[in-house]
């Protein structure tokens, strides 16, 4: 019998009846339980955990910040335990930008034939070491994008909210008013490949495409490919950021000269100052940064080729 371990956020009204949903379009060769986060990162914790015992599925059901900490806690469990388990996700959150990228939809029944037929492939995994207030490193895993600048405000401002008006209104209005006090940040960003220097509005660092609750913001991003997509806007006014909108709904590169695509294999972030971060929809911690790339380090539940 295979054991399907829903890890459900704990606060989503949606994830009570969740497994009831997904255990009709199962058959007994299945085995499924629930856990409910109880805090910040106990998914970690909880991923880790199934992982250790056994579990042949682990299903993160929630938006991209608890996606975050199941992966964390795939990573962090037995290597060899860890190569056997399937990760999936059911999106149950407010961006779900991974889920873009992926492929996934928020239907039981598709995830259930997902698992039926074990329809999973290898995906990268990033890795970056940042640092708390006071100073000490740490080192997490990311699997859709890390960022800094006016998208690290403006998560903490969406964070904040109580998103009445949808996610993309939302963000669209949290971009707005992070704008409005901003300070352009000087950075100095050098890859395997790559060297930048100047004042930015965002640096994304990539696996997924979407940030923000449908921003294609690295259209060219792959996540079995074994790089990151790196992508910086640069000295921008805010009017021509809101132009240039569209193009990042659509999922299509933007044609400025403050604007710069790249590669990598790996990357850092040197900064005068100490800027906080954004980490899969989280304010993790500030910079300095230094990303690198697990290839292929999670086998994930999609039909994305």
């Amino acid at each position: 019998m295979k054991k399907v371990s829903l890890i459900i956020h704990g606060e989503s009204k949606k994830g009570k009846k969740l497994k009831e949903k997904i255990t009709k379009f199962l058959s007994s060769d299945f085995q499924l339980t629930e856990k409910f986060t109880d805090f910040h990162d106990h998914a970690i914790e909880l991923a880790k955990t199934e992982v250790n015992n056994g579990a042949d599925f682990i299903i993160s059901c929630g938006g991209d910040g608890l996606l975050n900490e199941v992966t964390n806690g795939v990573m962090l469990a037995d290597e060899n335990k860890r190569k056997k388990v399937i990760v999936g996700l059911f999106p149950l959150g407010t961006g779900n930008d991974f889920s873009r990228t992926a492929k996934i939809s928020n239907s039981p029944k598709d995830l259930a034939e997902l698992i039926k037929n074990n329809t999973n492939l290898a995906i990268d995994v990033g890795r970056v070491e940042f640092h708390d207030k006071n100073g000490n490193k740490i080192e997490r895993f990311f699997i859709n994008i890390t960022d800094i600048g006016i998208g690290a405000k403006t998560v903490e401002l969406v964070n904040k909210s109580k998103k009445i008006l949808g996610a993309q209104l939302t963000f669209l209005i949290s971009v707005l008013r992070s704008f409005l006090g901003y300070k352009q940040q000087q950075v100095n960003i050098k890859a395997n490949n790559f060297e930048w220097s100047g004042k930015i509005v965002t640096v994304s660092i990539a696996n997924g495409q979407y940030f923000g609750s449908g921003l294609g913001i690295a259209p060219e991003a792959r996540i079995n490919n074994g790089q990151l997509s790196l992508v910086i806007i640069g000295n921008m006014r805010i009017i021509h950021f809101l132009k240039y909108l569209p193009n990042l709904q659509k999922l299509k590169k933007v044609e400025h000269p403050e604007v710069h695509y790249q590669t990598v294999k790996w990357c850092q972030i040197d900064s005068d100052e100490i800027y906080p971060i954004d980490l899969d929809g989280d304010n993790a911690g500030y910079t300095p940064l230094r990303f690198d790339l697990v290839p292929l380090a999670i086998r994930f539940l999609s039909n994305y080729k």
